[in-house]
């Protein structure tokens, strides 16, 4: 909080990751001597979650001024509630505070403290209709499905949808400057084709008034085997931002192509692509920002079905509870069983007999309820 109540670490870094992903970020608090709002007056793990979220927020800044640009012209706030689509979930309030972050996220803030005892926090969250993706981790997520998951102090509920495209400034070449960046990191997430307008001006003087600012396309056309991605200036005139561009595209859950071929203009030009975990990169160098660039890739089955199982989730908690590993196979094999939830929670119960401590029972009968409820 801003004024009073007691300084605590896990609210500290749940402010500072929804401050990630609204319009106004700051660190900030009424006058006194004792509101820590610097990271580096906190632990070193706290710190460091920080840091990336800051990181991110930084990153963030061309996503971020395309979408108030877009405020700017037409009055599409950045900010909208799911509610203004889907009007009966402000009537659960489980999913009421669920938000558009301009039109390629869906955030789903963390409000309420951790379970200390799982070290997650756990939250319900509603996906609308459609494809939707975990923006760290890339799991899948089919639409129109209420989800509980559990997030450790580090992860935090943003999505994408299937097709999103967010333009991200590199931070290595962009530290510390809001200029247009001059290298840039494209996430481009599979499942349909879109398109998405990166506006970009000097960001101080009144120079675009004067068309000096560049108005750039970034279009994306998905085929199941067969996928292109084309960025062309299409308004604005050059000199703002830089002439050249350092360029990684990210295609988010997507197999390695086994053909690339680059274009700028009509020529063919040099690039390096490799696979990053569940992600294909293509990086292409020196592109002149008034020229187009275009990538194409085919493959078979290019997308990765990293459906999200619930289970990777609760096996991840049972891998962090510290307590005898032999304890953690006997838990793992009851709560992926086929055994009817009823026999599984009197099994559960009976390993009090073999050393687990009650308020663990307790924790994997929550689970157990967490699961039943799917």
């Amino acid at each position: 909080g801003y004024k009073d109540g007691i300084e605590d670490e896990e609210l500290y870094m749940r402010y500072v990751q929804l401050g990630t992903y609204s319009p106004i970020f700051r660190f900030s608090a009424k006058y006194g001597r004792y509101y820590k709002r610097e990271p580096w007056k906190w632990g070193i793990r706290t710190q460091n979650v920080v840091r990336t979220y800051c990181q991110e927020r930084h990153r963030l800044i061309p996503y971020l001024y395309s979408e108030a640009y877009k405020y700017h012209k037409i009055g599409l706030p950045l900010c909208q509630p799911l509610y203004y689509q889907f009007p009966p979930i402000y009537d659960e309030i489980d999913f009421r505070n669920e938000y558009n972050f301009g039109s390629e996220l869906l955030i789903a803030p963390i409000t309420k403290p951790k379970d200390l005892v799982m070290n997650r926090a756990v939250e319900k969250v509603y996906l609308p209709e459609g494809t939707w993706y975990d923006f760290r981790t890339g799991k899948k997520f089919i639409g129109n499905q209420r989800y509980t998951l559990f997030f450790k102090d580090e992860d935090y509920p943003v999505f994408a949808k299937s097709g999103s495209i967010i333009c991200m400034a590199d931070l290595e070449e962009n530290l510390n400057v809001t200029n247009p960046p001059k290298s840039m990191e494209i996430h481009v997430f599979p499942g349909k084709s879109n398109a998405y307008n990166l506006y970009e001006d000097d960001g101080f003087t009144n120079l675009h008034k004067d068309g000096y600012y560049l108005l750039t396309r970034v279009d994306y056309n998905y085929l199941t085997n067969n996928y292109t991605l084309i960025i062309r200036p299409i308004e604005g005139k050059s000199g703002i931002i830089p002439d050249v561009r350092d360029y990684r595209i990210k295609f988010r859950n997507t197999r390695e192509a086994n053909e690339v071929i680059v274009y700028l203009d009509n020529q063919q030009v040099e690039y390096t692509a490799y696979v990053d975990e569940n992600d294909f990169i293509v990086e292409v160098p020196n592109v002149s920002t008034t020229k187009q660039l275009t990538i194409n890739c085919k493959g078979k089955d290019i997308e990765i079905d990293a459906v999200r199982i619930i289970n990777d989730d609760i096996d991840s908690i049972i891998s962090d509870i510290p307590i005898k590993t032999v304890i953690k196979e006997e838990i793992g094999e009851i709560i992926f069983s086929n055994i009817s939830m009823t026999d599984k929670r009197i099994k559960i119960k009976k390993l009090q007999r073999y050393g687990l401590a009650s308020v663990y029972v307790k924790m994997i009968l929550r689970l157990l309820d967490y699961v039943s409820q799917i």
